[in-house]
């Protein structure tokens, strides 16, 4: 790659013809020029007049026709201006160069959010499921201690450890990248020969983004392995539930009976006391366990088929290796229960959940309610995130450990905008001059994402969001600017 030829102390002249001021910038080779001296490629192409270029075709040798409207095409020339150094098409105006560094250094920096983005998600299904048991326990039905155990594991361990690691992993991404800060604080001072430098800097900075954002995504995967788990419990209770409450008719629950659980399909095989009654459900409730069947002659109805106390089981076994059954032991008989492996291995865990029904009853457990009281929040995290976005991207060197008060950084509506000057001429302490700055920095920031929304890199409801965000921002600013100079002028005339 040749280096530009171009003075970095001359005047702005275009170092090929020496007359015209330098107004281009080429992206590959970093040669400046004007665009009289730039290289033209002329290339012709036959194009609709209504449809545009990408509905025409040759139908016959020589004779171009839309596909649309089977209108003639017709032949256009399209001219490309390149560069005379390296032939490349990839050049840019040097102010359009000038904003598209500001805008990725300051977008970059803007992903360290990341983390708090996928942690709030997690966040919002922690609450939908801490709900769920809410409602499972309003129903006096979810007894399995496990799930509210893990679940508070989740909100009071798990998601403050992943908080404090997301946070020292972007502490280590800013303080990694402080020292080249300083080059970024004044856009307006940078020469030519500075942009191949500070585009390596941000290439830097978005490498060690990146793997941040990586090591957040394999953080919060972890929790969401867990919450997937928790989430398969409660789906399975909540099955079981709605096996109740579509068969409860049919279910002659006595005094102080408590559903636990409902397995199907299970099928009760014969055995010398009982003879094979087909497939149905598997009731388990607080004090026995109910086989509910169809049985008939001529009309198959739905009943009870076979009924067991919880004190008369002395054992449950699984038999068998490749056709599993299930064998619940009573004194002097025994049942034998067949049914998908899968189910059979949940029956013995219901048994144990149902004859310690006392221990996870809503009377005497608080979990449900602990809970609920517990926060279920990571707003705390984002404000640390910000603070941190603030000080990379300001050019104050503060402390990090201090919140700067009243300043939060872009995408948000009352974003924070940071002066790119601090001279010593007077002009920071004129409120335009800064008014002026923090205008430079948001139209920056709206080209940037107008090229993000172009090359598909950003969704229409991202872009137009935060576009109009920044749109309510800049009218604010140029108000505000507005009214300041006419304030100044009012009172330079007194």
């Amino acid at each position: 790659m040749s280096q530009p030829a171009v003075d970095p102390k001359n005047s702005g002249f275009c170092p090929s013809c020496h007359i015209n001021m330098a107004e281009r910038y080429c992206k590959e080779c970093g040669q400046v020029f004007c665009l009289p001296c730039s290289r033209q490629d002329n290339s012709e192409f036959y194009t609709c007049a209504r449809c545009g270029p990408d509905t025409i075709e040759e139908r016959e040798e020589g004779e171009w026709v839309c596909t649309e409207c089977d209108g003639p095409a017709q032949l256009a020339t399209r001219r490309v201006h390149l560069c005379p150094n390296c032939g490349s098409e990839g050049i840019v105006p040097i102010h359009n160069m000038r904003q598209e560094l500001v805008g990725r250094y300051r977008t970059t920096y803007y992903r360290l959010r990341t983390g708090h983005e996928l942690l709030s998600g997690f966040a919002a299904r922690l609450r939908i499921l801490r709900w769920r048991i809410r409602e499972l326990r309003t129903a006096s039905f979810l007894h399995d201690p496990d799930v509210e155990k893990e679940l508070l594991d989740l909100i009071k361990s798990d998601l403050s450890s992943v908080q404090e690691r997301i946070l020292f992993r972007a502490r280590s991404v800013v303080e990694r990248h402080r020292a080249s800060k300083i080059r970024f604080l004044h856009p307006e001072r940078w020469t030519i020969t500075d942009f191949p430098l500070l585009a390596g800097l941000i290439e830097a900075i978005q490498e060690d983004v990146a793997d941040y954002q990586a090591y957040c995504r394999d953080l919060v995967g972890e929790l969401d392995v867990k919450l997937a788990t928790i989430e398969a419990r409660l789906t399975k209770i909540a099955e079981w539930h709605k096996l109740f409450d579509d068969h409860i008719e049919y279910l002659p629950l006595i005094e102080n009976e408590r559903p636990v659980a409902a397995i199907h399909p299970v099928s009760l095989n014969k055995t010398d006391t009982n003879e094979r009654m087909g497939n149905g459900i598997l009731f388990i409730t607080s004090k026995r366990l109910i086989f509910l069947g169809r049985k008939g002659f001529f009309t198959k109805e739905t009943r009870v088929i076979r009924s067991l106390a919880l004190a008369e089981i002395t054992d449950v076994e699984l038999e068998g290796r490749i056709r599993k059954r299930l064998r619940v032991a009573i004194e002097n008989d025994e049942l034998k229960l067949g049914g998908p492996s899968r189910v059979l291995e949940d029956i013995p865990d219901a048994i144990n959940l149902a004859t310690s029904f006392s221990e996870h009853s809503l009377v005497t457990t608080s979990g449900s309610l602990r809970i609920l009281n517990l926060k279920v929040d990571v707003t705390s995290l984002r404000d640390e995130l910000d603070q941190l976005i603030n000080y990379a991207i300001s050019p104050e060197d503060g402390d990090l450990s201090r919140q700067p008060e009243g300043s939060r950084p872009y995408p948000y509506p009352d974003g924070y905008y940071p002066r790119f000057s601090s001279r010593s001429d007077g002009l920071e302490r004129d409120p335009v001059f800064q008014l002026e700055q923090q205008r430079f920095s948001i139209e920056s920031t709206m080209e940037l994402l107008k090229k993000q929304f172009e090359e598909g890199k950003l969704s229409d409801e991202k872009f137009f969001k935060q576009y109009r965000s920044l749109t309510q921002e800049l009218y604010l600013v140029e108000a505000r600017i507005r009214d300041t100079q006419s304030r100044k002028g009012f009172e330079d005339k007194r």
